[in-house]
């Protein structure tokens, strides 16, 4: 037969798990914050080398041992909406910022250009977008308007983007579902933009 732990045994070894469970849940907020307060300050480096980019019409890394520079600005005026784009869409450009993929067309080229970024920062905003909101992308070179036509979600697994188009096309991709607990998945969330003559 199991004895009973006394009271004060209990009170100990409850207030144990509470303050455990508030510590892991404490580490947790601190982790998201951290990448949040990262994705905050990466976009304020890299806004200052987009300036110098556009000064200078030169690729300017953000910091002297960035392996990325700035290509663009995605700017979506409705959601109050500016972000610097890297030049690639690896797990290093993407944690800084959206990211674009080389396999496109560059940004405000024909064809269909592809940018990305994690569905927790950069593109959360994504989730609002809705069918002819419009979405601004700016190079050293150019201005261009484009408009949501589309929005999908699609496996990654057995989807693969239409990158001949005949229309100059804008397709912004995320991880989906938004809200979700465990990173990564198969599905992903495309916004699909058309070149939007004014």
């Amino acid at each position: 037969m199991m004895s009973k732990l006394p009271h004060h045994q209990l009170r100990i070894i409850s207030t144990a798990v509470i303050a455990l469970l508030f510590g892991a849940c404490l580490w947790q907020l601190t982790l998201a914050g951290w990448i949040q307060g990262k994705a905050i300050v990466a976009q304020q480096l890299l806004n200052h080398s987009w300036h110098r980019t556009i000064d200078s019409s030169a690729p300017q890394k953000p910091w002297p041992w960035a392996d990325t520079w700035p290509v663009a600005k995605l700017i979506v005026p409705e959601y109050d909406i500016e972000q610097i784009v890297l030049a690639g869409d690896s797990g290093n450009s993407l944690a800084f910022g959206p990211g674009y993929s080389f396999a496109s067309a560059e940004p405000n080229s024909p064809g269909t250009t592809i940018i990305s970024a994690h569905r927790d920062t950069h593109f959360q905003f994504l989730k609002d977008l809705k069918i002819n909101d419009k979405i601004i992308v700016q190079t050293a070179e150019e201005i261009t308007h484009y408009q949501v036509d589309e929005l999908m979600i699609v496996d990654s697994e057995t989807f693969t983007v239409p990158t001949e188009q005949s229309r100059q096309t804008l397709i912004l991709v995320t991880c989906y579902p938004f809200d979700a607990l465990t990173p990564g998945g198969p599905l992903r969330y495309l916004v699909i933009a058309h070149i939007k003559t004014i």
